[in-house]
């Protein structure tokens, strides 16, 4: 598994030292079986967790990138799940992979552990945004929503301003109708149609993601595009009301500004709140940025625990 990666590894000296993995905060891998995935997990274990956690990636990552975040927060004594998403990182599979996967695979992770007396909170980076509101759509009696974004890819303009190029975005919905049935499991590169060179301010760090076919390099299917572009939102920004929603939107997104999100963000009718991350690209690993995340993420879950 991870121990014979070595992007993550190269990762570390992009990142705040306190950020790091180390001997010390490795946390723990392992299998858990769903249906026909067997979904990798990250778990960073500690004694008496204050609030259980669960973190989503997006499009350009898997659940090792996490441990930017995942470190920090399970020091402070939370118990931090990471999955690696179907297609990504280390989880097999067989048959064919949908957006509609993620969010049943979120929905069991979060049902799995999910512990009496102990707060529990979802939170999605990126592309993950979304996924963890689809997840608390389905879920019950959770603490709260984190999100560094919240694309709806329904809306044309999330579409357009996401993708590689107008042109791939403007074909892209009606060619993947027209091929999701009889090309339903064939493969693209994820960065060959959206703009994946933006996932990070630092240029080096964004060429060894792209370069990984296990984060930014992996490839998806027609299938997995297609119904991530055309999601099936359960419960409606305007009428959702199950738990409270934290936005940490970074502040130099140079991939989804906080323009798009805003769009889906400001008909929420739950409780919400919304923080900018200082000098933070859309992956904020910025020193800055990550101190404004931990310390958001930590008042968000002391809040509402």
């Amino acid at each position: 598994m991870y121990n014979n990666d070595n992007t993550w590894r190269e990762m570390q000296s992009f990142l705040p030292v306190e950020n790091r993995l180390t001997s010390k905060n490795m946390p723990d891998e392992y299998y858990y079986k769903i249906d026909n995935i067997n979904l990798h997990i990250d778990h960073y274990r500690t004694d008496k967790p204050k609030a259980t956690i669960v973190i989503f990636h997006g499009v350009g990552g898997n659940g090792r990138l996490l441990s930017f975040i995942a470190v920090p927060l399970s020091q402070q004594g939370y118990e931090v799940i990471c999955p690696d998403l179907p297609l990504y990182g280390y989880t097999k599979y067989n048959g064919e992979i949908s957006y509609q996967t993620w969010v049943d695979c979120g929905t069991e992770i979060v049902s799995h552990f999910r512990k009496n007396n102990i707060p529990l909170f979802v939170f999605g980076l990126s592309a993950g945004g979304m996924l963890a509101y689809q997840v608390a759509c389905r879920c019950c009696k959770l603490n709260g929503i984190i999100a560094t974004c919240l694309l709806d890819q329904r809306i044309p303009l999330v579409t357009q301003k996401t993708a590689i190029s107008p042109l791939v975005a403007k074909l892209s919905k009606p060619f993947l109708k027209l091929l999701n049935q009889p090309l339903a499991k064939v493969k693209l590169p994820m960065k060959a149609v959206s703009n994946m060179k933006a996932i990070v301010n630092n240029r080096e760090l964004a060429k060894l993601l792209m370069a990984d076919n296990r984060s930014s390099g992996t490839k998806v299917s027609i299938a997995f595009l297609y119904t991530m572009l055309n999601p099936q939102i359960e419960i409606e920004a305007n009428q959702f009301h199950k738990c409270p929603l934290l936005l940490v939107h970074p502040e130099n997104d140079r991939w989804t500004d906080i323009s798009l999100s805003r769009l889906f963000f400001n008909k929420l009718s739950c409780k919400k709140e919304l923080i900018m991350l200082d000098g933070a690209g859309h992956f904020p690993i910025e020193t800055e940025g990550c101190k404004n995340l931990e310390i958001a993420c930590i008042r968000f879950i002391e809040k509402y625990s």
